[in-house]
Order: structure tokens, then C-alpha cells, then sequence
């Protein structure tokens, strides 16, 4: 008489019905279509021998025994899911994803090897147990037995989406280790739950199973997290070496981001009418479809907020957009380089399995981050980017695009394109939105017909509804001036629509509009209304107004040094914190026995041409305030050469010996010392530039000297043994030529550059027994001596909550403004020589990048870094092979099949 069918548990129903789901939706609709036609393990033995053909004409069968057992326990492992499931459809899905992911598989043989091994201990898992009726009713069984079942669902699932991964070929070597870990996890619960299985069959100690249940549940829970932490430990790593080898600092466009975005955001509602735009509107949607976008405009008129409440929308709708902002501040920011290598990391920072690939490939391998390999990688990462069946959609905005470097404009707009084009990627599409002005020929030949332009008469209306409602927002915050004028709602919004027509469509000139509203005396609503009218007619002629009015009642002095003040901001090597340009000031004048910095109502009077922006640097309030300032940058590399020789030269004096000292804390705290970070990055730069002139250094009197001074103190702070090792390694740089006319300073810069060398940071981190690292950095030059002596100063201030003779406010300032100048980068030119980081561990292991050393990105590995990837190799397998113990494959008994039988007759 057949057996009566058992009562499912609902939990165990549950947990098996939900795996089968979360797999459902992984498959793409055209896999899942194919799987459901195959209903029967015939179909599955059918597929496995065509499988077995093709591997045997490639000559490699060697692993097909492994799928035999695999096919004998799939039969008896239906019929459970059938009890569990209650004869729901979701059980003809038991075999076909096997056979997909193994079709797929044979294409490359070592992601066919790696999978069959974990098929392997499937097999023999599902071959193991002994079980028995009066244990199928039991409701914890049942559980234990639709987890265990679950877990090889989770292994289908995972293997899916391994080989259905947009070039998961090319990735399959890099990002193995990433899959395994999380096969070895399921395959582990496997293990852990056919223990239990074979405990509660036999049942002999009904309590004994009951606490292995709740320690493999802990585990579990345990055991995937340790995954999670792994895997993220492991990117993380692999994710700073790629940024050191890149090169590459995201704080500057962080600090852009943050400034323009703020700007915006300060005015809601004042973009908006972007979202409506028909192309706007049309290339936000997510379909393969205006992949190319040209936001055109004049100076002033939005472009870059535009761009930035763009990135935030499509970042608040949880999709994925890279971006990038040129600025003429930040020279890095507008090379193609910069561009591609920003993008770059952006892409990285998405997905795991592509970090993974890059710092094997690159990294590791060794290749050098020139323009070609860049623009390679990048498509190379959106082809890997979608899932299976699953269309990935990016989308990038470059602003500010007519800053980049002339030459390459062409090359960087037909790389976009290229990204651009509709099936290039796979299943991944790109958006791309240029913001530019109407200038780059290219740009106009090429995305002709995807234009927005904000001179466009429809275009313009908008903005001119915008800036009335920008004034609006920014009239309120005058209310009370307002009404002392007498003027009512109606006159109010007179004055707004005075400013939007007056601005036509210049978001920047109804900036000054307001504030000069905002700064001026007038006695009724009539006289503010003429000052209206009598403005000027642009931006240049607004600013050159302003900057008359600043200059026209101060002293010659006074002038001179407003127009140094503009030139450190016009002309930097980056942007200047607040401290930092008072500093500079202070030096400017060539004087290095200074005890104070400039006093801060310097900047005040630059006001309406400065602002400091949200992480304390100084800047134009826009780019185009540099037009109108006059300044001779040839007169601004002197000056600014001039003041960081001279703070170099001070600092002989102070960071020579030993800091312990309250008077040399307290300068710090003060700001004086605050530009000697930047002097020592950029003073030999300084020096080349002036040396490479017609006239050279000798047309500069008051420089060389102070040159010969430092370079007289420097030679009493440098260690004697390196002028023969500096002279054996070549040459540092070819325009030291251009000081033979000055060999002491030459000699001094030479060691000063290959102190902050690349082969010099490799010698110290991978071979600290040549002669060259053997004594520490501190000891090799002057300057370096200085930087390491000022470093450490800084980490006892850190640590202070006070400081004798500074207020709480000096020293939360600088604080606030040096936390990462203790642990600057040694590599001279990397961005992070100047921008540091938060600990020695975090500079270290983003200098081993530079070095060229090859870190284990083992999660937990503390192995310092190897030699040669060979090394690597021997350490990795010494160390960190995980090669499970093989298990016996069991049959089933004849009692166990029969009562599974019983279950379906």
C-alpha cells in the first residue's frame, strides 16, 4: 500500500521556496525559459553527454567523472524538494541550472575545473545519508533537511551568476578567489548540515542534535559575515594600491563637488526645470537611447551647478553616474589623464570583481598607467560591468570641458563618443553629458543634434525663470532693508524680474546683482532701481568695477599686497588653505626671519572677489575673475618662488633640531610654518621654472641669494655619505642643466629630488639592506630632515588639547586644517604629498603602490611586501591554499531509497 505523503512543516516549505525564488530572480527571463523546458533528469543526462563530447574533442575530460554521482543523487534529491515543495513546478528547476551553468563553463576549461570540484563535494553530499520515516516527520528534520537542500540552490545561484557575468572570461583568474570563498562557505554549511541530517536519521541523542542545530545556525551567521568582512577587507586593499599606482586623489573633486553643489543647493527649486527639458528628460531615462548630451553655455550661466544637481539626482535615484568637474584651480583636474584615471576609480569603487582584475592586471602586472592602457581598462570594466541578462546602464557628466588641455580635447570628446555608442559595452549602456562652453569644433561636428543650449531662446526663458525665483530666495533674506524702503510685494517682485532680465539668463551676473544690493546704502526703492539700471553690462566690466572700488582707497603698499593676495589665488600650484595663504603672504616679501603670518583681515578686503570655500581653501568666486585681475604670471612664479625658499630658509632654524620646544609649537599653531608643506613640494619646481628663462636665476638677485643661504644650511643638515650614491643612480631630473651655472644649489635640489624619488621609496620599503636605506629618510637630505622633524611636531600638537600662549580657537583651526600633514606621501608630484592621510599604516600601504612591491591581499595578511610576483606566488600557496580534504562518495542504502520512493508512489 503507498506510503502516505508526510506533513511539511510551513517553515520548511518556506525556507526551501525561498531559494528557489531568490534563484528564479537571478536567471534572466531568456535562461529561465530554457530551464523550464527541461523537466526530466533524462534531459540532464542527455545535456551532460553532448557536454562530454565537446570536452572529449578538446581533450578535456578529465573531470567529467565527477558530474556521475552528482546526476544519481540529483534523482533522489528531487523527490525530497518534491515533499518539501508539495509538487509545486519549482521542482523541474532542480536540474537545469546545473546544465547552463556547466554548458556555459566548458567554454574555459579552469572555470570548468574550479566548478566541478565544488559539484564534486555536492555529490558526495547528496549521496551520504541513511534516512528514516519516523525522522521525516520531525519538523526540526524537516528544517535541517530544506536548509541543507536550500545551500545547493545558493551554489546554482552563485554559480549562475559567475559564467553569466558580462567577460566573466576575462575576469574568471582575478575574481576566482572572491567566488570560492563564497562556494567554500555553502559547501561548508553542506558539510556542517549533513552532519546534522545524519545525527536526527539515526536519532541518537535527540538533545545533542538540537545543540549542533543552533551552533551550525551561529555559524552560518557568523561564518558569512567573516565573508563579508574578508572580501570587503580584501577590495579595500586592493582598491588603495590602485589609487597609489593611478596616482590618483578624489579629495579635489570632492572639494569642487561639495563647493558648486552647495552653491545650488542653498536655492531650491532653481534647477528644476531641467528634469522637464525633452532631452534632458529623454537622456536621464533608463533606455538605450540619447546616450549623448552637450550642455552648451556662456560663462555664469549655471553649467557646473547643473552638472552637480544632475549627479545628485541620479545618485538620489539610486543609479550610477561618474562624474568629473575641470577647474582651472586645480591644474591636475583639466589633463585628459586626470579625466580617464578619475572615471577610472569611480568604476573600481562599483564592483568588487573589478578591482580584483585591475590590481592583478595592473598592478601586479606591472603596467604603467599611460593614456592607452587607461582608456583600455575603462571599456574593458563597462564591458564587465552588467549582470546576466541584466542591462546595466551608467551614465558620466564631464563639466567644464573647454578647461581641458587643447591638444587633447579631440581625443577625450572621441573617447566619449566611443563609450557612448549604443552596444559597444555588452550589457552595459553609457550615458554621457558634456558641460562646456559653445567653443570645442569637435563637440560641435559631433553631437550637433544633442544639444542643449542655454543661449537658445526657449532655453533662456527658463533660465530667466529661474533667476527670478534665485533672486526671490535670495530678496527675502533682505526683508527687512526692503521694507525700510517702503516697498511692497508688488514692487518686490518688480525688482526680481529686474534682475532676471538684467541677468539674461547669467546665473553669475545676478549673483553680483544681489549682492551688490545686499552691500549697498540707497535711502528709497526708486534710488535701488536705478542702481539697477545703471549697472554694467557684463561680468568682466562688474568685476573690474569691484575691483577698482577695493583698490581705490588703500595705499600703494596696500595694493601691492591685495594683488599678492590675488596672485597666490590665481596662480598656486593648488588651491591654499587659510593658514597656508596667510603664510605665503608673510614670505612673499622674501624676508624669512618673520614671526607672524599675514593677519586675516587680508582676505576680508578680497571679499567680493574671494571666498573660502567649505574645506577651507580660497578661491576666485568664479573662474572667470581671473580675466579682468591683471597679473604678470611670470611675476608670480618669482614671487612665489621667492616665499618658498624663504620659508624653507626659516625653518633651518626651527625644524633643524629637536620641536620639544613651546616657542616652535606655538609657530605652528600660529600659522607660520603653515606653507612649508607646500614649499617642500613645489620649491625646486619653482627654481627649474626661473632657471629655464631667457635670463635665468641671475635676473632675480634677491631669489639666488636667498638659494645660496638655504642651500649653505642645507648642507649642514644632509648626510655627508649620499652625494656618491645620488651621482650612481643617474639622473634625477634633465633640467638640473639648467643650475649648472649654480653647482652647490644643483647639487642640493638633486638630493632633494631623489629623496622624494620613486626608486628611492621602492629601495626603502623592498630592500632596507641597500646602502642608500639602510640610514633613514630623515638623514638623507636637509629638506627631507625638516619635513620629518615638522611632521612630527604636528603629531604632538594633534594630541594637545592646549598650547601655551594660543587660543582654543588657533588650535582647533589648525587642527582642523593639518590633520593629514603628519602622514604626507614621499613620493615628490603624487597628489598625496601634499594632501596626506590619517595614520602611518594608511601612508604605507598607499606607498607600497608607488613602489612597485607586491602586497598580499590576503584578508588579515600582515606579510610585508614581496619582491616579485613569483614570491608572491610561493607566499600565497605556502600560506594561503585552501584545499579541502576529499570525502568518500557513499551510496545510498536500499532502505534509504526505498523510503524516498515511498514518498512519491
Amino acid at each position: 500500500m503507498p506510503r502516505m505523503k508526510p506533513v511539511v512543516s510551513a517553515l520548511a516549505r518556506q525556507t526551501i521556496t525561498a531559494a528557489f525564488e531568490d534563484l528564479e530572480r537571478t536567471v534572466s527571463p531568456a535562461d529561465a525559459r530554457e530551464m523550464r523546458s527541461c523537466t526530466a533528469l533524462g534531459h540532464v543526462r542527455t545535456a551532460a553527454l553532448d557536454i562530454e563530447k565537446q570536452l572529449g574533442a578538446r581533450q578535456a575530460l578529465r573531470n567529467m567523472r565527477r558530474l556521475a554521482p552528482l546526476l544519481n543523487g540529483l534523482e533522489h534529491y528531487a523527490k525530497v524538494v518534491d515533499v518539501l515543495c508539495n509538487g509545486t513546478p519549482m521542482v523541474s528547476w532542480i536540474w537545469s541550472p546545473i546544465i547552463l551553468i556547466l554548458r556555459v563553463a566548458s567554454e574555459y576549461v579552469e572555470a570548468f575545473e574550479q566548478l566541478m570540484k565544488g559539484y564534486a563535494r555536492i555529490a558526495t553530499a547528496l549521496s551520504r545519508f541513511e534516512l528514516l520515516s519516523n525522522t521525516f516527520s520531525d519538523p526540526d528534520f524537516q528544517h535541517s533537511l530544506a536548509v541543507y537542500y536550500a545551500d545547493i540552490l545558493q551554489f546554482h545561484k552563485h554559480a549562475y551568476k559567475f559564467v553569466r557575468r558580462s567577460g566573466w572570461r576575462l575576469l574568471f583568474l582575478t575574481s576566482w578567489g572572491r567566488f570560492q570563498r563564497r562556494f567554500d562557505n555553502i559547501l561548508d554549511d553542506l558539510e556542517r548540515h549533513g552532519d546534522l541530517i545524519d545525527r536526527a536519521a539515526s536519532a541518537r541523542n535527540v538533545s545533542e542534535t538540537r545543540q549542533l542545530r543552533q551552533d551550525i545556525c551561529s555559524w552560518k551567521e557568523e561564518s558569512l559575515e567573516q565573508v563579508k568582512r574578508d572580501e570587503e577587507h580584501q577590495a579595500d586593499k586592493q582598491y588603495r594600491s590602485i589609487l597609489s599606482w593611478l596616482r590618483v586623489d578624489e579629495t579635489e573633486q570632492l572639494s569642487i563637488y561639495e563647493s558648486i553643489f552647495e552653491e545650488g543647493s542653498k536655492f531650491p527649486g532653481t534647477c528644476a526645470w531641467m528634469v522637464k527639458n525633452g532631452k534632458i528628460a529623454s537622456w536621464l531615462q533608463r533606455k538605450p537611447s540619447s546616450n549623448l548630451l552637450w550642455l552648451q553655455g556662456n560663462p555664469g550661466s549655471g553649467k557646473s551647478v547643473m552638472s552637480t544637481q544632475l549627479v545628485n539626482f541620479l545618485r538620489t535615484s539610486s543609479l550610477f553616474v561618474m562624474s568629473h568637474f575641470c577647474s582651472q584651480t586645480y591644474a591636475t583636474t583639466t589633463r585628459y589623464e586626470a579625466i580617464l584615471r578619475s572615471l577610472l576609480h569611480q568604476l573600481l569603487r562599483r564592483n568588487g570583481e573589478l578591482v580584483a582584475y585591475t590590481y592583478q592586471e595592473y598592478v601586479v602586472g606591472k603596467r604603467l598607467p599611460a593614456t592607452s592602457n587607461l582608456e583600455q581598462l575603462i571599456e574593458t570594466l563597462l564591458d564587465a560591468l552588467s549582470d546576466a541578462g541584466h542591462t546595466e546602464y551608467v551614465w558620466v557628466i564631464i563639466d567644464g570641458i573647454e578647461d581641458c588641455e587643447l591638444a587633447r580635447q579631440a581625443r577625450l570628446i572621441t573617447f566619449l563618443g566611443q563609450i557612448a555608442k549604443p552596444g559597444m559595452h555588452g550589457g552595459t549602456v553609457c550615458k554621457v553629458l558634456v558641460s562646456s562652453r559653445a567653443h570645442p569644433i569637435r563637440l560641435k561636428r559631433i553631437w550637433q543634434k544633442q544639444v542643449v543650449s542655454l543661449s537658445d531662446e526657449n532655453e533662456t526663458e527658463q533660465l530667466t525663470k529661474a533667476i527670478k525665483l534665485y533672486a526671490s530666495q535670495r530678496l527675502r533674506l533682505l526683508n527687512e532693508r526692503l521694507q525700510q524702503l517702503e516697498l511692497n510685494a508688488d514692487e518686490v517682485e518688480a525688482v526680481e524680474e529686474m534682475v532676471a532680465q538684467k541677468a539674461a539668463g547669467m546665473f553669475l551676473y545676478a549673483r553680483l546683482v544681489l549682492d551688490y544690493l545686499g552691500t549697498n546704502i540707497f535711502y528709497s526703492g526708486d534710488e535701488l532701481k536705478q542702481s539697477i539700471h545703471q549697472l554694467p553690462e557684463t561680468i568682466t566690466e562688474f568685476y573690474r568695477n569691484l575691483l577698482a572700488q577695493m583698490l581705490s582707497r588703500l595705499d600703494p603698499r596696500s595694493v601691492d599686497r591685495i594683488r599678492c593676495t590675488l596672485s597666490w589665488i590665481a596662480y598656486a600650484k593648488r588651491p591654499l588653505k587659510r593658514l597656508e595663504l596667510l603664510s605665503a603672504l608673510a614670505f612673499s616679501s622674501g624676508n624669512p626671519h618673520v614671526s607672524s603670518p599675514a593677519p586675516r583681515y587680508t582676505l576680508e578686503l578680497c571679499s567680493p572677489l574671494v571666498e573660502e570655500r567649505r574645506d577651507t581653501t580660497l578661491s576666485f568666486v568664479h573662474a572667470s575673475v581671473k580675466d579682468p585681475v591683471t597679473i604678470n604670471p611670470d611675476h608670480a612664479v618669482h614671487e612665489h618662488g621667492l616665499a618658498s625658499v624663504s620659508c624653507l630658509l626659516a625653518a633651518t632654524t626651527v625644524f633643524g633640531k629637536d620641536f620639544h620646544q613651546e616657542p616652535t609649537l606655538l609657530r605652528l599653531v600660529k600659522g607660520v610654518h603653515a606653507l612649508h608643506i607646500y614649499s617642500t613640494e613645489y620649491w625646486t619646481e619653482y627654481l627649474f621654472a626661473i632657471a629655464a628663462t631667457v635670463h635665468g636665476l641671475e635676473a632675480f638677485p634677491a631669489l639666488i641669494s636667498l638659494a645660496y643661504s638655504l642651500t649653505e644650511a642645507l648642507e649642514l643638515l644632509s648626510d655627508t655619505r649620499v652625494s656618491q650614491l645620488v651621482a650612481s643612480s643617474g639622473a634625477v631630473d634633465d633640467r638640473l642643466s639648467f643650475l649648472d651655472r649654480h653647482p652647490r644649489v644643483k647639487r642640493q635640489i638633486e638630493r632633494a629630488l631623489w629623496a622624494r624619488s620613486a626608486k628611492r621609496l621602492e629601495s626603502e620599503i623592498l630592500e632596507p639592506s641597500c646602502p642608500y636605506a639602510s640610514a633613514t629618510r630623515a638623514d638623507f637630505d636637509g629638506v627631507s630632515k625638516m619635513l620629518d622633524v615638522y611632521q612630527k611636531a604636528v603629531e604632538v600638537i594633534l594630541d594637545q588639547d592646549s598650547c601655551a600662549g594660543a587660543s582654543t580657537e588657533e588650535l582647533e583651526l589648525f587642527k582642523s586644517q593639518f590633520r593629514t600633514s603628519a602622514y604626507t606621501c614621499r613620493l615628490r608630484s603624487c597628489p598625496r604629498a601634499t594632501v596626506g592621510f590619517d595614520s602611518g599604516l594608511l601612508r604605507h600601504e598607499h606607498e607600497i603602490g608607488h613602489a612597485g612591491g607586491f602586497q598580499c591581499s590576503f584578508p588579515g595578511c600582515h606579510y610585508p611586501p614581496f619582491r616579485t610576483k613569483q614570491s608572491l606566488d610561493s607566499h600565497g600557496e605556502k600560506c594561503h591554499a585552501s584545499n579541502p580534504a576529499r570525502k568518500s562518495i557513499r551510496r545510498l542504502n536500499s532502505a534509504s531509497v526505498t523510503f524516498i520512493n515511498s514518498f512519491t508512489n
